[in-house]
C-alpha cells in the first residue's frame, strides 16, 4: 500500500509540474499574440514626419517636391497636411519645391512653407493624406512672382508646369496626365 501511495505522489508531482510549465507556455504565447496584434495595429495608422513627391512632366521637366510634418499632429481633427494661401498651415511644418528642366538643370528652388510660415504665395494650396499617401484636391505650389515657377491642376486628371514672365503673364512650359510618385515615411 505504501508503494502504491509513492507511486501515486511521484504521479501528482510530476501532473503538477507538466500543468506549471503548459501554464508558462499558454502564458508566453497570448503576450506574444497580444505584442504583435500591437505593432500591427499600431503600425497601420503610423505616420511618418516627411515625403517626397516627384513630378515628371510629357516634356522632361521635373518638380521636386519635400514635405515634412510632425509625427503627432497639432490639429488632431484631421489627418491631412495643409497650406492654403497665406494661411497658418495645417500640420505642415515644412514645403520645399525644385523646379528642374529637361536638361536636369535647376531652375527655382522654393520654399513655400519654413517653420510651419507660409512664405509669399497667395495661391498655394496643398493638401496631403499622410496615411493614404496621395495628394488631395486641387495642387497649386512653387513661385508666385515675376519669373516665377509654379506647378498646378488636379492630381490624377491633370498637371501642368507654368512660368511666369516679368508681366505675370502665365506660360505653361510641361503637361502631364496628374500622375505623381509620392514616398512617405523616411
Amino acid at each position: 500500500m505504501v508503494k502504491n501511495l509513492a507511486w501515486l505522489n511521484c504521479l501528482n508531482f510530476k501532473a503538477i509540474i507538466m500543468l506549471s510549465m503548459l501554464h508558462r507556455l499558454i502564458k508566453s504565447f497570448l503576450i506574444t499574440i497580444f505584442v504583435l496584434i500591437c505593432l500591427v495595429g499600431f503600425s497601420a495608422q503610423a505616420i511618418a514626419g516627411e515625403a517626397n513627391l516627384l513630378w515628371q512632366g510629357d516634356g522632361g521637366y521635373r518638380v521636386q517636391v519635400h514635405v515634412i510634418y510632425p509625427d503627432k499632429f497639432t490639429d488632431k481633427s484631421t489627418k491631412i497636411v495643409r497650406a492654403t494661401g497665406l494661411q497658418t498651415p495645417q500640420n505642415l511644418t515644412e514645403l520645399t519645391v525644385q523646379i528642374v528642366d529637361d536638361k536636369g538643370q535647376i531652375l527655382a528652388n522654393y520654399n513655400n512653407v519654413n517653420n510651419g510660415l507660409v512664405k509669399g504665395n497667395d495661391f498655394l494650396q496643398f493638401r496631403f493624406d499622410p496615411i493614404n499617401k496621395a495628394i488631395k484636391g486641387w495642387l497649386d505650389i512653387g513661385g508666385a512672382g515675376a519669373n516665377d515657377y509654379f506647378l498646378k491642376g488636379q492630381p490624377d486628371a491633370s498637371l501642368d508646369l507654368f512660368h511666369l514672365d516679368e508681366y505675370g503673364n502665365e506660360f505653361k512650359i510641361d503637361h502631364n496626365n496628374g500622375a505623381m510618385d509620392i514616398r512617405a515615411g523616411f
